[in-house]
């Protein structure tokens, strides 16, 4: 189907491209295009303008520091995906990156793009939940950090204000993290998927336990009485299974050709207990 006609215009600067957005009603901004473009195809959206912001310079940069990881906004996910810095600093993210979609869209999909789109199906608004991360938003009245719990106002949702743009993501530093997706092909969107950090307390128990589902009805569920089961046990078999059962609980799974929901939340539950498993083991050998 042929797109609706817009006008483009390609931004050199951030200013320019906030600039725009601002002075134009029904503008949308482009990143590596993968969610827009097929929107576009296929009329879901009219812009009057689409500002490609793609050749912004700075915001693709990947930065740590003692305590956090900076992914910039223009990163791609194959990037992050890739990284060593990541794998090693945030094991979640890189994991979560690398189940997306194929290597195309990977190559380029960008950060900011996943998180600002807010499908329910995309893998890091879970990632980020899980992680307690933050996002650097710029607009017209200057910048401001989003915590990950405010971000998603519901399905495609998002509390950024208009002509405001994600310029990069905060994470905080964990070798104690982990993503399990289910999906039947490459280029699919996935079954479900549960991803999971946890922050240790120096003696062998879990101080700090987020966990968030992809695929439910809203965009990245916090299973909140799951991480609360983590907080200060040992992560012992009984408690791993209580907790993965919580996580099915809070994730109200819709039901489609991709299965019923007693089929998705018996899939979160597996998904929960490995993800769990996964982060205790990379967070001891860390």
């Amino acid at each position: 189907m042929r797109p609706p006609d817009f006008a483009f215009h390609t931004s050199p600067t951030l200013e320019d491209a906030v600039s725009v957005l601002a002075s134009e009603n029904g503008s949308m901004a482009l990143a590596g295009g993968q969610s827009l473009i097929p929107m576009l195809r296929f009329r879901l959206v009219r812009p009057s303008v689409v500002v490609d912001i793609g050749r912004i310079e700075g915001l693709d940069t990947i930065e740590s520091s003692e305590d956090i990881l900076e992914i910039g906004a223009l990163v791609t996910t194959n990037r992050v995906a890739q990284s060593s810095e990541v794998r090693a600093l945030s094991p979640l993210w890189a994991d979560a990156a690398s189940a997306i979609a194929d290597p195309l869209v990977r190559n380029l999909g960008t950060v900011g793009g996943n998180l600002a789109h807010a499908d329910p199906l995309n893998d890091l608004p879970a990632a980020l939940v899980a992680a307690r991360g933050r996002v650097v938003a710029e607009g017209a009245n200057g910048t401001r950090v989003i915590e990950s719990d405010d971000l998603f106002a519901g399905p495609f949702e998002t509390s950024l204000r208009r002509a405001e743009l994600i310029t990069g993501i905060r994470l905080p530093r964990s070798s104690a993290g982990a993503y399990e997706k289910m999906k039947r092909a490459a280029a699919d969107y996935g079954v479900a998927g549960v991803a999971v950090q946890i922050t240790g307390n120096g003696s062998g128990r879990i101080a700090v336990a987020g966990i968030a589902v992809t695929g439910g009805e809203e965009v990245a569920t916090r299973a909140r009485e799951a991480e609360t089961l983590l907080v200060g046990s040992d992560a012992d078999p009984s408690t791993i299974a209580r907790a993965a059962a919580a996580t099915a609980a809070a994730a109200r799974m819709p039901g489609d050709e991709r299965g019923s929901p007693r089929y998705k939340s018996e899939l979160v539950k597996v998904l929960a207990g490995r993800a769990i498993r996964r982060a205790m083991e990379r967070g001891a050998a860390g």
